[in-house]
């Protein structure tokens, strides 16, 4: 894994994710220490106008919708794992 340049980290400091539902093999609570710690990106308890990602198994549900109609992109496990794996999430938009 590549480490973050100090551009990189302060990009990816205001970067923004949300999980919903429950994930394969990992808790919720590790899911999001594993993100914070490898990606530098920060969990909000909401998903709100200034949210992200929203990290979940289903993009059918009620806070998927309502994700989507922030503009706030919905990812699956998968490609949460491949963003912490690249050790950060791309930056959707500046706040």
């Amino acid at each position: 894994m590549n480490k973050l340049t100090n551009k990189e980290k302060k990009m990816t400091k205001n970067v923004t994710f949300c999980i919903t539902g429950k994930l394969d093999g990992i808790e919720r609570k590790d899911a999001i220490s594993l993100i914070e710690s490898k990606t530098n990106a920060k969990w909000v308890s909401g998903v709100s106008s200034k949210t992200h990602y929203l990290i979940s198994m289903r993009t059918d549900t009620s806070k998927a919708a309502k994700a989507k109609s922030f503009g706030t992109k919905v990812i699956g496990q998968k490609e949460m794992m491949a963003y912490v794996n690249k050790g950060k999430f791309p930056t959707l938009h500046a706040w």
